[in-house]
């Protein structure tokens, strides 16, 4: 409010975290050795008291009495360049690099998703990010490459993420205008934002997405999901599926007790064709071996009606 609020910084001997009660004027220290990183504290109280964090270089700090006391609670490996928290368990960091990171224990560890390369993907970075809710999320700073008759031509994208940071598109701004990358994104709701240079008032548009191939040469007649392969497979395996109609298309994995383990794709509208999808979270959210489960589902366009629902098999191996 008007009077409270937290600082952290360096005095000139120790890192320190600082609270004022009076708009400012006077600051009182709560660390010493924790602070000079960035604070964030959720909107509402749990427990009769505010949750906050800290990111000291690569070390995450947390307090759950708001703000008198702070402890470590995970490493996320990376010097931080932006970081919030949705609830007090689910929480999103970058770090100016190809990857983005997230937590769903509070801050103590840290999964890792690697941003999408190829499709001229030049520089697949992100630095800052927008979260609309719980699975949908824009980012910046990414640039694609463009051979123009042998003219080289760098232009920004704008990340979009639909399943809470797992997997990762892009959105094409129009490339006439010279701008090589987008830095700052923000916006009001889901439909209205903005970055650099840029506004939308439809979400950013179609999305963009390098890890599925799609081959519409030849139009199946009707929707298909075959058996992954390799199977048993470590750490990657692929998918494929066929859709006859343009289809909003649901592929997620769980495990034998029904329980969702992680979506491959969430509401993701793909054209008519035979599609091909690469899996390796397994690997990256250190799964444990064993059987499980992937089930895609179709709707139509119109995202109304399901059209398609299969379930098959497939065995990880460490």
């Amino acid at each position: 409010n008007k009077d409270t609020g937290y600082i952290s910084g360096f005095d000139g001997n120790n890192f320190h975290i600082w609270k004022t009660i009076n708009g400012g004027i006077t600051l009182i220290s709560l660390t010493n050795l924790i602070g000079d990183g960035q604070i964030f504290f959720l909107k509402y109280k749990i427990n009769d008291e505010f949750y906050g964090w800290s990111c000291n270089d690569i070390f995450m700090y947390k307090t759950t009495n708001s703000g008198n006391n702070w402890f470590q609670v995970g490493n996320t490996g990376h010097g931080i360049w932006q970081f919030e928290f949705i609830n007090e368990n689910t929480g999103f960091a970058t770090f100016g690099g190809d990857s983005f990171l997230k937590t769903t224990d509070g801050g103590l560890n840290w999964i890792t998703y690697a941003l999408p390369s190829g499709n001229n993907i030049f520089y697949n970075y992100i630095k800052n990010f927008k979260i609309i809710d719980t699975n949908t999320i824009y980012g910046d700073a990414g640039v694609r490459h463009f051979n123009d008759g042998g003219i080289h031509r760098y232009r920004g994208i704008i990340w979009k993420s639909t399943n809470g940071g797992v997997n990762w598109g892009f959105q094409q701004p129009d490339t006439s205008y010279a701008y090589a990358q987008y830095l700052g994104i923000d916006f009001i709701n889901s439909l209205t934002g903005w970055s650099y240079n840029i506004h939308t008032t439809n979400g950013g548009g179609p999305i963009i997405y390098t890890g599925i191939s799609n081959n519409s040469i030849t139009f199946p007649n009707t929707f298909v999901l075959k058996q992954n392969y390799p199977n048993p497979f470590n750490p990657t395996t692929t998918i494929e599926f066929s859709l006859p109609k343009d289809s909003y298309v649901k592929l997620k994995i769980f495990d034998i007790t029904g329980r969702t383990v992680f979506w491959v794709l969430n509401d993701f509208l793909l054209y008519a064709g035979n599609h091909k999808y690469t899996i390796d979270a397994f690997n990256t959210l250190g799964l444990s071996s064993g059987v499980y489960f992937y089930r895609l589902e179709a709707s139509d366009r119109n995202n109304i009606d399901k059209v398609f629902m299969e379930t098959k098999k497939l065995v990880y191996i460490k």
